[in-house]
């Protein structure tokens, strides 16, 4: 498996993406005793306090930053399960926009990892282009010869089967509303929906023996670049809260 290491050198323009990437991975190590038992839609009132306390020195933020996110928390009005879908608290919050939604997708992520856990999906043909687990719109997916294309979901990781044609987003399957853009990475491209205007970047499988999904995400992150570019959207976060990177 290659490492973030061999990334950097090799790709030495994501270095600052990696360094958070990394801090991702340190914050959901840490919270793994933290969230051992979740309630329906959030944390347990218990483990908010110490929860908030390792993502404030994992990210190096103010506690003080945090603050009203965490107390909104602690009063019940956060409902995680609806991040994915894209509903952000309706209440104001002292964050901009992309700001909250980068601190929500990182903070809520060890809560849908976990939820993952108790599912049994073992990459199982959905009908549905969203998450099983979660419902988020998936942004990456993967091609297995003779098995179709898989689909993976950034918030709890689940991957599972769906069409090998078609538009994860809106489900559109018409071909002449859908657009491949191949690109100089081996193995990896670029599939447009020109019905709702959001693309999705797909890998061959093979890729998964040296990266793993979240890896793939990242060094691609300049095709992204590039679909933003041509005004075409991306609907779920990338490994480290981004979506907007144009």
């Amino acid at each position: 498996m290659v490492t973030l290491q061999e990334i950097v050198a090799e790709r030495p323009h994501l270095q600052e993406v990696v360094k958070l990437y990394e801090k991702v991975i340190e914050f959901n190590g840490s919270t793994s005793d933290l969230v051992v038992s979740l309630g329906d839609v959030s944390y347990k009132p218990e483990s908010i306090d110490p929860l908030f306390k390792s993502f404030s020195s994992v990210f190096d933020l103010p506690e003080d930053i945090l603050n009203p996110l965490k107390e909104a928390m602690k009063l019940g009005q956060i409902d995680l399960s609806r991040i994915p879908i894209n509903e952000i608290p309706a209440f104001s919050l002292p964050y901009h926009e992309d700001e909250l939604s980068i601190i929500l997708f990182l903070i809520s992520k060890p809560f849908f990892l976990r939820i993952r856990d108790s599912y049994n999906i073992r990459g199982e043909f959905w009908k549905g282009a969203r998450c099983p687990v979660c419902k988020s719109v998936p942004s990456l997916s993967f091609i297995k010869q003779d098995e179709g294309r898989i689909l993976y979901c950034s918030y709890c990781e689940s991957r599972w089967k769906w069409h090998r044609i078609g538009c994860p987003h809106c489900q559109n399957r018409s071909s002449d509303r859908l657009e491949i853009i191949t690109t100089e990475e081996q193995g990896c491209r670029i599939d447009i929906c020109h019905e709702c205007r959001s693309y999705a970047k797909t890998f061959t499988y093979t890729l998964l023996g040296d990266f793993t999904p979240a890896l793939l995400d990242i060094i691609s992150l300049p095709l992204d670049i590039l679909a933003q570019d041509r005004s075409y959207k991306r609907l779920s976060p990338n490994p480290v809260g981004m979506r907007n990177m144009a």
